[in-house]
């Protein structure tokens, strides 16, 4: 029992960890096609739990698939259990069509689905919806044995099944809870690499570690790509009329109109201080300039009420350089700071 126990266990924890590797850097809820994967993952583990059975006394065999029911529900969704439950079935109608306990498995697997579908919705902790999933899976598990098991000590099968399932359950859920919190750790490590605190937008390390990839990729296909740096006009006396939180609050402001207004194959990013910048994608000068000068009049037209109950608007210079003619990275980004100087040179609030 132990071997096959061990066996059991090294089954789970290598499918979490490669699973784990595969979604680390995904959220699963809320994408129906990741959902789909791991509900179909989930159910290969499941399957193969089930030819993998943990053998107790008299030759009894059991197993622990509806740990991968378990898993996938807590980790996905009921679309995820569903599409795991779905693939358990199918594999024990497969493979055991005309056994008595085939028919009962299939009953357990769907009680289960509904069990763990009441469980999911209730108010409760992961770790409180871990032990009760377990609870009622052992008990769908070992209510049938009845059934189909005579002239056996039942008393003895179920705690030595019980057993198997309270290690077996610690252990699983210590190393899908480690899987999980690294996994949410490196993605939290990653976004602050990538995106600016305040605003959300990338921030300038990002834009330096995509620009490039973008330009090789415009001169490949020979497609334009235009970049407009954006910089807030009197902003240090907003701060000094205003105070900083108010500063703040403006910075988010136009970042979230820039985020708004922009598509999602553009990069758009807030270079530090006052400075924002936008890489348009498949944008010629021609189209480029017009969107510039949309954005700065949309902005003039953005009120932002204060604590003091007043309303403040605010300006904005732009710089414009596009590919072609600009076929190099520095000559892109410097012709725009340049023109974002012109901008402000005449007089701010206006696209050069």
């Amino acid at each position: 029992m132990l071997e096959d126990l061990f066996v059991h266990l090294c089954i789970m924890i290598s499918f979490m960890f490669i699973v784990g590797a595969i979604f680390k850097n995904k959220q699963v809820p809320g994408n129906t096609q990741l959902e789909i994967i791991l509900g179909l993952t989930a159910g290969v583990l499941g399957s193969v739990l089930i030819f993998f059975g943990i053998e107790l006394n008299h030759g009894i065999r059991l197993d622990l698939r509806y740990m991968a029911l378990i898993l996938s529900v807590l980790h996905g969704g009921i679309l995820t259990m569903s599409i795991t439950g779905a693939v358990l079935i199918l594999t024990r109608l497969a493979f055991f069509p005309f056994a008595t306990s085939s028919i009962v498995g299939v009953l357990i697997i769907a009680a289960s689905v509904i069990a763990y579908v009441i469980i999911k919705r209730s108010n409760q902790s992961d770790l409180k919806k871990w032990v009760w999933m377990n609870v009622f899976g052992f008990l769908l598990n070992v209510i049938p044995l009845r059934l189909y098991i005579e002239g056996y000590d039942l008393l003895e099968i179920v705690i030595g099944y019980g057993l198997v399932t309270v290690s077996a359950g610690i252990l699983v859920y210590i190393a899908s809870n480690y899987i999980a919190e690294s996994n949410r750790n490196h993605m939290l490590m990653k976004e602050q690499l990538e995106r600016d605190f305040l605003t959300g937008l990338s921030n300038r390390r990002h834009f330096h570690t995509m620009f490039q990839g973008y330009l090789e990729k415009a001169v490949r296909n020979n497609q334009p790509l235009s970049f407009l740096m954006i910089d807030i006009d009197h902003f240090k006396s907003i701060n000094d009329t205003y105070g900083h939180p108010v500063g703040d609050a403006v910075l988010q402001r136009l970042g979230k109109f820039l985020m708004e207004s922009s598509r999602n194959e553009d990069l758009v990013s807030r270079m530090g201080g006052e400075e924002f910048s936008a890489l348009l994608w498949n944008t010629s000068y021609e189209q480029a300039t017009a969107i510039a000068e949309r954005w700065r009049s949309q902005i003039t037209h953005i009120s932002m009420r204060m604590p003091s109950g007043k309303n403040i608007t605010i300006t904005v210079s732009i710089g414009v350089s596009s590919f072609p003619p600009h076929k190099e990275a520095v000559t892109l980004l410097e012709e725009a700071d340049k023109a974002l100087y012109r901008a402000k040179q005449q007089g701010r609030n206006r696209v050069c």
